[in-house]
């Protein structure tokens, strides 16, 4: 081996911007460590969060969410709310899960309105699981709820709604681990969102 530097910019892309951080002698060569963050990289997001709470969600209620995972980004929540908060534009992958004990069907809302036909996800029986992967485009024109966790005081309010429509049934379950005996409380709802373009 040669007693050269080696620049892993030049291996990835050579047209970045070189950031060199030199770690000194290993073995025989300097190691040199070139951070060349893309600008997808910089400007990406995802948001993670999860409830444990055995809920009863009305018709037209929305999944409340107590616990946060991970958020990163131009992205944002509140805990023991259903409101997410996005203030950049792109596309965004989305998966959902629900656990749930009735006959049921979710969407998710953008800014109060359906997200897409294919954010939709049911069940015709009840005590199963319901997830669901989709992608979504936000658009500028999709920047209208305020919050003041936006940088710019407003952004895309995601939620996810309870759209089930059968007259028997005033509310949905969302079972948790209590319910059925278990010590360990386990996840009845939950919800990644993470840019991809």
């Amino acid at each position: 081996m040669s007693d050269e530097n080696i620049l892993i910019s030049e291996i990835i892309d050579p047209s970045c911007n070189k950031k060199m951080v030199n770690l000194g002698p290993v073995g025989p060569q300097n190691m040199v460590i070139v951070e060349c963050p893309s600008e997808e990289i910089l400007n990406s997001s995802i948001i993670n969060i999860y409830s444990t709470k055995e809920q009863k969600i009305g018709k037209n209620g929305f999944i409340l969410y107590e616990n946060i995972n991970v958020i990163v980004g131009n992205c944002g929540f509140i805990n023991d709310t259903s409101e997410i908060y996005i203030w950049k534009i792109g596309y965004y992958s989305v998966y959902t899960s629900i656990y749930h004990m009735e006959t049921c069907q979710f969407s998710l809302l953008k800014n109060s309105n359906l997200a897409a036909p294919v954010s939709t996800v049911g069940s015709f029986y009840g005590s199963s699981q319901n997830t669901n992967y989709f992608i979504i485009q936000l658009q500028e024109n999709d920047m209208i709820s305020p919050t003041p966790l936006s940088p710019y005081g407003l952004a895309c309010k995601l939620q996810m709604i309870n759209n089930t429509n059968l007259s028997y049934m005033p509310h949905v379950t969302l079972i948790g681990s209590y319910m059925a005996g278990n010590f360990l409380p386990q996840i009845t709802a939950s919800i990644t969102i993470q840019s991809i373009l």
